[in-house]
């Protein structure tokens, strides 16, 4: 799958969160809630980058840094502004919070996704 740039990877990914992406309960009506670091994988996966994240009231947020630019594919999942510090992250510490399997799930729910 080739997806040029993370804007348009955004599109996809807004219709790939799903119930087997998560591990809390899927909301519907928030699909990227808790979503951040098995988006911030996916994201690594397809685009590259860096893995970085941010506290906040909920916990560690999970994000993206692709050359030289943040990117912030599940930041919708907040009703305030995220008070970003681009900390270095890894992947292994976004899996400690997503599965391979959630990972693979959104993966394929991405490559489906038109």
């Amino acid at each position: 799958m080739s997806i040029e740039t993370p804007d348009l990877l955004y599109h996809r990914i807004k219709r790939a969160w799903a119930p087997e992406t998560v591990s809390t309960p899927f909301d519907p009506a928030n699909p990227c809630r808790n979503q951040c670091a098995v988006t911030a994988l996916a994201v690594q996966r397809l685009m590259g980058g860096d893995i970085v994240k941010t506290r906040t009231k909920g916990g560690t947020h999970f994000y993206n840094l692709i050359d030289g630019r943040y990117w912030d594919l599940a930041a919708d999942q907040f009703d305030e502004p995220i008070p970003y510090e681009n900390l270095p992250a890894s992947a292994d510490e976004a899996f400690e919070h997503a599965t391979s399997a959630q990972l693979d799930a959104l993966l394929a729910n991405i490559a489906s996704a038109r």
